[in-house]
């Protein structure tokens, strides 16, 4: 099986779940870092969760960034800004499916829209798919 590349959707799953086998060893791009925390943050502003559960997920997401593998989407811009504009993505979710053809991984997402339009161009799957 390929290598797995995590969206920040599918690494909050996973975080949220306690289930992280699937992240080890598996890819990030450095922006996964930002959208985690800010997902989780707005997750305590909206009071889904306490701060103090969102800085416990963080710290554990902390320690599991050592385990994984991040790459940089620099280099790839003109072709994230191209790929955004045909598949009627953001540039962030575009970065994923650039990054994820370029290293030959599997794209990882909950997000049903950004799998479907990136069908054909990388393989998707979602975490709740793989376990």
């Amino acid at each position: 099986m390929k290598a797995l590349l995590f969206d920040a959707s599918s690494l909050i799953y996973s975080l949220k779940a306690k289930n992280l086998n699937p992240l080890y060893d598996g890819y990030i791009q450095w922006l996964t870092i930002y959208e985690a925390m800010n997902a989780l943050w707005k997750e305590a502003l909206a009071k889904a969760l306490s701060i103090e559960e969102a800085l416990k997920i963080l710290s554990v997401f902390s320690g599991l960034i050592d385990l994984m593998k991040v790459i940089n989407p620099h280099g790839c811009e003109l072709e994230i800004v191209e790929n955004a504009w045909k598949l009627g993505l953001t540039a962030y979710d575009a970065s994923y499916v650039v990054l994820a053809k370029r290293h030959d991984l599997i794209l990882v997402s909950e997000d049903e829209v950004l799998r479907k339009k990136a069908d054909g161009i990388v393989e998707t799957t979602s975490l709740r798919e793989l376990v």
